[in-house]
């Protein structure tokens, strides 16, 4: 124990002192710390009005509560990558560069594009002079000037490629940095995974990867047999092997596959059948259903200036609905749920939450309740929709209170999967889990011991692995451990995980600031919700919920609906996606979306160069 953690302390209290300080240094203590908690019937020594024990564990355990924090930070083995921005723009030329116009990082893109490497100058860039000077100046306006987040530059640069597009952003750094501009250009970047995809799964030779490659750059046959010494013909014959491997209709097809492969993961290659397995329509089904379940994100430019990533899946012009990703971050879908939103023409629009994946934290004393609906109602007019349902998943439902109180005419329905609604004065825990019982008197009662623990758990997450920590959260469900079993959803879930606490991220401070958030009393805000319909499908497995409870929450609530789901728990929607996704297409059907009258403004300048 550190120096002067004893004066005072009876032997729990000492031995709690301890635990923290091994949380700190090793966080997968913090299983034997809610153990001790639990054993020690600690919650009940430290409840409010106790004799004063609750301010007098405030008093004393809140510094050394600070100080283990700091240790834990320290600890962390994985620091952000540097490079974190360029990620989602493998594919493209991207770089950014800070308040001095002096590139910090940049990607493979931008190397062969522009000949530039970290700590050039931006006017040193291999470009024409004239759209140097103007990349100069809006990016001297996305760094200095503070109603200016992005700009968008067009330059008639003469490349294969034609017309190049900049779009410059503003990307908000931690509060010890200035902020630093996000260039990505319109220059497609070849991926050597891509090559590798294209013989793996389509059995493309040498030649037809380097006739699609220039396709991709925007050549046409004429330019592509003036370039490989050969002629037109030979190059149409090449198009026409190249488009009955791929099982496309047209050359545009095989641009559009080949660019979303840029994005494919490249453990996928390893996983395609032999070359000798005959080429089928349900082959070729599967092909584009992986393409569509791992496109990447997209992004918008928030109006304070945040980078906010959103995943937008289903038919583009399908019925529209929000959905939240909870706190494990469950935002990308399996190929048979991808499938399921096509059949049934349902578009489903997931805002990737502050500080989750790439999407900028929030500062310590902001408002997440607020701010989240505000965020959304961002997104939502951004892409032109103001009125659809809103399914709400796990944890998430205060957001959804909140959204509805503060935006009424946004939400017409609200389908709640595995969502937990608050009681009147708080959430009932009785018979829930332990963890969940610590968490949820943590959150109540010492925010600081709520955060310090949440921030243990995405760190005991780094370490141990994603899939590792799902089968920690789900040990107490058969229904979910049985889940990971199947290596297509495992895969998924995963994927999902590391958005939260991957190798590049950690949502270790949104994950704290939202738990204190919903574990407060916000049952004021479920009165609110009466003037729409509310279905709630809890799972019988959820670990997090006391299934005890639910009649209370009927008597509580009478005009919402709620369905008890045998053989489910946490990953309810991945269980039971054939009996939840047409529910949520019933609903968008139901609903008419209207378009707004014109887009908000995103602060974009054009710039003919």
């Amino acid at each position: 124990m550190p120096e002067g953690t004893s004066s005072g302390l009876d032997t729990d209290h000492a031995l709690i002192l301890d635990r923290i300080y091994e949380i700190a240094l090793d966080p997968s203590f913090l299983e034997d710390f809610i153990q001790l908690w639990a054993d020690a019937d600690l919650a009940e020594q430290f409840a409010p009005g106790k004799d004063g024990a609750a301010s007098a564990f405030d008093a004393y355990f809140n510094a050394h509560l600070e100080r283990a924090e700091a240790f834990l930070r320290r600890g962390d083995t994985s620091p952000p990558d540097a490079q974190d921005h360029l990620k989602p723009y493998a594919s493209f030329a991207a770089f950014t560069v800070n308040t001095s116009l002096v590139v910090e990082d940049v990607n493979a893109g931008a190397k062969a594009a522009f000949d530039v490497q970290a700590g050039d100058t931006l006017a040193s860039l291999d470009i024409p002079q004239d759209v140097q000077a103007s990349l100069l100046r809006l990016t001297r306006d996305v760094l200095h000037r503070p109603d200016c987040l992005e700009r968008l530059l067009k330059a008639e640069a003469q490349t294969k490629q034609g017309t190049m597009l900049f779009r410059i952003v503003r990307v908000t750094q931690t509060a010890d940095r200035e902020p630093v501009a996000l260039l990505v250009s319109t220059y497609i970047h070849w991926r050597e995974s891509v090559g590798t995809i294209l013989k793996q799964a389509f059995q493309l030779t040498q030649a037809e990867q380097g006739v699609v490659r220039r396709l991709t750059e925007g050549q046409d046959t004429k330019s592509i047999a003036n370039a490989r010494g050969t002629t037109v013909g030979t190059v149409r014959e090449q198009l026409k092997s190249i488009i009955s491997k791929m099982n496309v209709r047209s050359q545009a097809d095989v641009v559009r596959l080949a660019l979303t492969l840029g994005e494919f993961p490249q453990a996928q290659a390893a996983e395609t059948r032999p070359s000798q397995a005959p080429e089928t329509a349900f082959a070729a089904k599967g092909r584009w259903l992986q393409s569509e379940v791992w496109k990447p994100f997209k992004s918008v430019t928030l109006p304070d200036g945040r980078h906010m990533t959103y995943h937008d899946m289903g038919p583009q012009s399908g019925n529209p609905i929000l959905f939240s990703h909870m706190g494990s971050a469950m935002v990308r879908w399996t190929p048979a749920m991808v499938h399921s939103a096509f059949e049934h023409n349902l578009r489903v629009i997931c805002p990737i939450r502050a500080g989750y994946g790439h999407s900028d934290n929030l500062r310590t004393d902001a408002d997440v309740l607020s701010t989240t609906s505000a965020d959304a109602v961002f997104l939502l007019q951004h892409l032109g929709l103001s009125r659809l349902p809103y399914a709400i998943h796990g944890s998430d439902f205060p957001f959804a209170a909140d959204l509805v109180a503060r935006h009424p005419e946004v939400v017409s329905e609200l389908i709640g999967i595995g969502a937990r609604p608050c009681l009147p004065n708080g959430l009932d825990v009785q018979g829930a889990g332990q963890w969940q019982r610590f968490f949820v008197w943590a959150a109540r009662h010492n925010p600081g011991l709520a955060r310090f623990a949440a921030k243990a758990v995405m760190m005991m997450a780094k370490r141990i692995g994603p899939e590792a920590m799902l089968r920690k959260l789900c040990q107490d469900s058969p229904a979910d451990l049985m889940l990971l079993e199947t290596d297509e959803v495992r895969q998924i879930l995963v994927a999902n995980l590391e958005l939260m606490a991957g190798p590049s991220t950690n949502a270790a401070q949104a994950f704290a600031m939202e738990y204190v958030a919903f574990h407060a009393d916000w049952s004021h805000l479920m009165q609110r919700m009466r003037h729409i319909p509310v279905r709630v499908y809890i799972a019988e497995q959820d670990p997090t919920i006391d299934i005890n409870a639910i009649s209370a929450l009927r008597t509580a609530y009478p005009w919402m609906h709620f369905e008890i789901v045998p053989n489910a728990g946490l990953a309810l929607m991945y269980q039971q996606h054939d009996k939840l996704i047409p529910i949520l297409a019933e609903a968008a059907r139901g609903t008419r979306t209207m378009k707004l009258a014109s887009k908000p403004d995103l602060k974009l300048a054009v710039d003919a160069g």
